[in-house]
């Protein structure tokens, strides 16, 4: 498959700000630290970058209701709702909560955001993801519905993971190689979860023969073997898709460390790193991903891992309609 000719539904049609964070690295001893700004990308966060090509393959399907599932502290759910909608598709959406019984999606916050948008179908399962989307019984038993209602459904991945859905990040360090030009950096720093980003990223700049580092700083609790060895199967799995030689299994490089006790959980070493950002940039970082991330390439920094002296790119993906409170909503609708 040629890069070129895949295509997408244009979502993403303005280059996100690659910004220098002048005030920031003052309070890091001066070091060359700059950011990409995708949080700023339409319906907010990095999941549109992937789902500008899923959602391409959902109208091409001739599908009319979109099926997907995410955990509950993850854009995913949010952003494909706003996407469908721009489509005129309905979509049929379930939280995942991560083997936590207590939660409660009615009494969420974004629950109203959620309302806003006219979401139909929003459910709640408590069992750790394991499997694909459609294998999921809720999953399956939703697409019946659709199916006897006379509609076509149509399932997509969970984070929008998959060869497709990363090839929005392909194109996302293209994009940075353009805004970057002859000062190619040293490395770029992102989040690593599912770890379709920090594959896309590889694959991209590879693609454009760049030696950047990609460091993906664990969110989840994972360990590093683990973490490198799913990005290193998604590289061979898009590599392969895009009919391309593969990328040295040593480019993968994945951090763990940071994750604090675990998923959404974040602690006070990441809340002060994402407060230094907020006072001195004016830029907000979400506290299960972003924000997590910051606290690593800080900490990357500190143990001398990353030269300050250096060039190096923090991706912030987004993910900040998940923290504002709609609850003044709550009766209007």
């Amino acid at each position: 498959m040629v890069f070129q000719s895949l295509k997408r539904r244009g979502y993403v049609e303005q280059p996100t700000p690659l910004q220098k964070l002048r005030r920031f690295a003052e309070k890091l001893n001066g070091a060359n630290l700059w950011i990409k700004r995708d949080d700023l990308l339409p319906f907010g966060g990095n999941k549109t970058r992937k789902l500008d090509y899923l959602m391409q393959e959902a109208v091409e399907a001739g599908a009319d209701t979109v099926i997907t599932a995410s955990t509950n502290q993850c854009c995913h759910n949010g952003i494909l709702l706003l996407a469908a909608n721009r489509e005129g598709m309905k979509s049929r959406l379930i939280m995942e909560s991560w083997g936590r019984p207590k939660y409660d999606f009615s009494c969420s916050p974004e629950r109203e955001m959620y309302r806003l948008a006219g979401a139909e179908q929003v459910e709640t399962i408590s069992d750790l993801p394991s499997g694909p989307v459609e294998e999921i019984p809720l999953a399956r038993k939703m697409a019946e519905e659709v199916r006897r209602e006379g509609k076509i459904p149509w399932f997509i991945a969970r984070g929008g993971a998959g060869p497709l859905g990363s090839c929005g990040y392909v194109r996302a360090a293209e994009e940075m190689v353009r805004q970057w030009g002859s000062e190619e950096p040293a490395a770029v720093v992102c989040p690593c979860g599912l770890g379709g980003t920090q594959a896309g990223l590889i694959v991209g700049l590879k693609r454009s023969g760049c030696k950047t580092r990609v460091y993906g700083i664990g969110v989840t609790g994972k360990s590093t073997a683990v973490m490198e060895q799913s990005v290193r199967e998604q590289c061979r799995e898009l590599t392969d898709f895009l009919e391309m030689e593969r990328v040295p299994e040593d480019a993968v490089c994945c951090i763990e460390g940071f994750a604090g006790d675990g998923y959404a959980l974040p602690y006070k070493k990441q809340y002060e790193c994402m407060q230094l950002l907020a006072e001195t940039e004016g830029i907000f970082t979400d506290p299960v991903y972003s924000g997590k991330t910051l606290a690593g390439l800080v900490g990357l920094l500190e143990c001398g891992k990353l030269d300050p002296k250096q060039k190096t790119v923090f991706l912030h993906t987004g993910g900040m309609n998940l923290y504002y409170d709609f609850s003044s909503l709550k009766g209007l609708g």
